[in-house]
Order: C-alpha cells, then structure tokens, then sequence
C-alpha cells in the first residue's frame, strides 16, 4: 500500500512541475509578437509597406501580396523530451526582397 501511495504522490509531483514549466498561451504570444515587431523595425521596407501580423500562422503581410514566415525554434536533442515553455520563433523566408528595389 505504501508503494502505491508513493507511486501516485510522485506522478502527482511530476504532473505538476511539468504544468509550472509550460508558458500560458498569451505569454507565448507577447514573445511571438515582439520577435516579429522587432523583425519589422529591422526592415523599414518591411515598416512603411506593413498590412498585417498574423500570430497564427507566424506571418507578417506586406508590400503587395509579400509575406515572410517564422517558425517556431527545434528543441536540441538533449532537450526535445524535458518539459518547458515552447522556444521562441525565428524568420524563416520571405516571398519577397525585404529591402526596396533589391532581389533577394
């Protein structure tokens, strides 16, 4: 009986720390969006021609019809499997130059 009541408390205790470690939704979002705000102050192309932020789908709309795409960051192997907040995103590509009059 005592094994049992000490298998369940340590399934409890490591329930919870895992549930203290992940970030609240809003949390992850303020992070998303001030990655993608400071991408927008790094390219004035990007500042004076901006239409749209989108969190969902990590895409910042502007100019015409150009995007550029972020992606959440790949956890290391050494740290895939252990719990906490989700890491942060990064830019991943633009369908357009991000600077007037150049093709990247």
């Amino acid at each position: 009986m005592k094994s049992i009541r000490g298998i369940i408390s340590l399934i409890l205790v490591s329930g919870a720390i895992y549930a203290q470690a992940a970030l609240p939704p809003s949390a992850v979002n303020l992070k998303d969006l001030n990655t993608m705000v400071q991408f927008i102050t790094e390219h004035p192309h990007v500042a004076q021609t901006l239409k749209q932020i989108d969190l969902r789908s990590l895409t910042i709309f502007f100019d015409h019809d150009c995007e550029a795409y972020f992606e959440r960051r790949s956890p290391s192997l050494l740290t895939r499997d252990m719990p906490g907040p989700q890491l942060g995103i990064r830019f991943k590509r633009s369908n357009c130059p991000l600077v007037e009059g150049h093709s990247e």
